[in-house]
């Protein structure tokens, strides 16, 4: 039996109901019997590992926790083609839990993990030959760019790279390499921010098991998820001081009172902004400037804000498209015109050409995209592809009001237990999801650029091109 365990939190709290976490060990997947338990009224299942290594106890919730096990996981089992994935479970018990107890002295963490940095860094480039995970030759050459750049300027300054080829890998390259003693990410949307603690958390592929890029010893970030706005400058002390990355979004950051702002960049010397081509609001203009004496970093796919004017800051590297696209990084899109005159039976008909070609890449593992221009078109377009339950179909959009059921829809499209995802524009900025292979477009209101790069998402290797219909 094959079972994936959670991660192991070292730092796991909340402050002012923003979840801080670190993590001092990554799930294991591994080989062992997976037998059943009971105790009293207990029921649960006794993970053991081939070759001898530490038995856990898995059980449902429950308030009785049995003494006798050093690890304990709260989870539901469920077996699949000889596999059980309980990644999402909660260790109720585990050695590396005993000092929550104590106070955690966060300053002191990130002392020794920006320690355990040092050194641990290289410039280790991918080799598919070799099965060696390493850096691209786009993010390769981006944090070079940023480290030449540093030597001589603290300006701020844009890093342009096309969609799919690694901004993210390249963030947590140069926050590592640099040694960033603390660092604020701010990004456009709550999906992504959720995507990209989950990343700073993990270091990515710069921990993967095959990656040369780490050494071994270097030690997981305490990363922020920043949801809510700070009431006060000593909120934002116990948060920021607590925390190694914060991760938050633009609409937070430009909604805090001034006083916030200037106390975020004073605890906070490197500032990354994800997907800067947004047109900027004055209040976002604002919060930027409080970080004029730090060092700023921008990252975008176009070099053009939305509003059509330039983004400020120099461009330090610049990664083109078609090199982007003679390297291998995207694949060909297959373009399927629907024609359909009647707006009533239009929908009908682009959902069951969409849902053929799902079916058609069924051994892929491919997921469908219906996208729609409004929460209410959503609501009517999703009652068509109800009629396909085998897909287990969703929605995410703004109308699903609950962070909890956000939370929960975003879950089921990554792990593809829902093959059919219903959303408005975008599903947000910068969601990386690489099964995302088929792209429905119900309607089409924006200008063709947007529509086309979020055309251009459906591309990227590995994997066939994508497929997208439009009426």
């Amino acid at each position: 039996m094959l079972v994936t365990l959670p991660d192991v939190f070292a730092v796991h709290e909340s402050i002012a109901r923003n979840p801080i976490r670190q993590i001092g060990e990554r799930g294991l997947r591994s080989e062992g019997a997976l037998p059943a338990f009971s105790r009293g009224r207990l029921r649960g299942f006794l993970f053991q590992p081939n070759g001898g290594g530490d038995e856990v106890l898995i059980v449902p919730k429950t308030k009785q926790i049995p003494d006798g096990h050093a690890r304990i996981i709260q989870a539901t089992v469920d077996v699949v083609a000889g596999a059980a994935d309980i990644s999402n479970g909660l260790w109720l018990r585990h050695p590396l839990l005993d000092h929550r107890s104590r106070t955690i002295e966060h300053e002191r963490i990130t002392g020794e993990v920006l320690e355990s940095w040092v050194g641990a860094f290289s410039y280790a480039q991918e080799d598919h030959a070799r099965r060696i995970t390493g850096l691209r030759s786009p993010q390769m050459g981006a944090v070079h760019a940023v480290h030449a750049h540093w030597s001589v300027s603290d300006a701020p300054a844009t890093i342009v790279m096309p969609t799919g080829t690694g901004k993210t890998e390249t963030m947590l390259s140069i926050l590592v390499s640099a040694g960033c003693p603390r660092l604020l990410v701010v990004v456009p949307t709550d999906t992504l921010r959720t995507q990209l603690a989950g990343k700073f958390l993990t270091l990515g592929i710069l921990k993967a098991p095959d990656s040369t890029v780490l050494r071994p010893g270097a030690k997981y970030p305490i990363v922020c998820t920043l949801q809510h706005i700070p009431r006060s400058a000593a909120e934002v002390d116990d948060i920021f001081r607590s925390s190694h990355v914060i991760v938050t979004t633009s609409s937070i950051a430009g909604q805090c009172e001034r006083i916030i702002q200037e106390r975020m960049a004073h605890h906070c010397p490197y500032l990354f902004i994800d997907e800067a081509h947004h047109a900027e609001a004055p209040t976002w203009s604002a919060f930027k400037e409080t970080f004029h004496d730090r060092r700023v970093l921008q990252f975008t796919a176009t070099p053009f804000r939305e509003d059509g004017k330039p983004l400020d800051g120099d461009i330090i590297f610049k990664y083109p498209l078609k090199k982007a696209q003679q390297d291998g990084y995207f694949k060909t899109i297959r373009f399927e015109p629907v024609v359909q005159f009647n707006p009533k039976r239009s929908d009908k008909a682009i959902a069951a050409r969409a849902v053929e070609q799902l079916r058609s890449d069924a051994d892929k593992g491919h997921i469908l995209m219906a996208r729609v221009e409004s929460v209410a078109r959503a609501k009517q377009v999703f009652e068509l592809y109800k009629e396909y339950p085998e897909f287990n179909p969703v929605e995410l959009h703004t109308g699903v009001k609950s962070p909890r059921q956000r939370e929960a829809v975003r879950r089921k499209i990554i792990t593809g237990e829902s093959r059919i995802v219903v959303c408005v524009d975008m599903l947000g900025e910068g969601f990386d999801l690489p099964e995302l292979k088929i792209a429905a477009f119900h309607d089409i209101r924006k200008t063709l650029a947007v529509t086309l790069q979020l055309a251009g998402r459906f591309t990227r290797a590995p994997g066939s091109g994508g497929r997208n219909l439009y009426r």
